[in-house]
């Protein structure tokens, strides 16, 4: 079998570069390595325009996510996203607020709509609240939309109103 593989990805932190190495693992599992129908299909998905791959003289092969395999994988990723709702509550309120310009409507109204399928509870059209950690998926959802600059998280003690927001997280 000579030759290895490096792998490269320019992605999120919940994932690219784990699916490159799946891949590839998936091959070496096989009890024979089968090299030509590996390397057919890393050309189909260069095809695709999904990755990029060069092999090097000494028979290393460098795999890259193109642009659009980044954007495939977060298009398959956002929909498994979740908040962790069984850790034991912290006593901290995390507070989402976005001011999202008009040209980008499609996004916010996205944006909108993942805070809600996330758990969270819409205190205004632009400002949700949630009793569970959340910074790293909203990164990542931010990520997808390009609109992070545009979202604050805030961590709150406590608040007015708070005790029917426990009531209905239950916490």
């Amino acid at each position: 079998m000579g030759g290895g593989f490096l792998l490269v990805s320019g992605i999120s932190p919940l994932g690219g570069a784990q699916i490159i190495k799946g891949l590839v693992n998936d091959y070496f599992r096989k009890k024979r390595f089968e090299r030509e129908r590996f390397l057919r299909d890393l050309k189909r998905l260069q095809s695709r325009d999904l990755l990029d791959y060069r092999e090097s003289p000494d028979g290393k092969i460098k795999i890259t996510l193109t642009k659009s395999g980044r954007k495939k994988i977060l298009s398959y990723n956002i929909d498994d996203i979740k908040l962790n709702t069984q850790k034991r509550w912290d006593g901290l309120w995390r507070m989402v607020t976005f001011d999202i310009p008009h040209h980008q409507k499609k996004a916010r109204d996205a944006f909108r709509q993942k805070l809600r399928q996330l758990g969270f509870y819409a205190i205004q059209k632009s400002v949700f609240i949630t009793p569970y950690e959340c910074e790293n998926e909203i990164d990542f959802v931010c990520s997808i939309f390009k609109i992070r600059h545009h979202i604050l998280i805030f961590n709150i003690k406590n608040f007015e109103g708070e005790e029917k927001f426990r009531h209905y997280f239950k916490v």
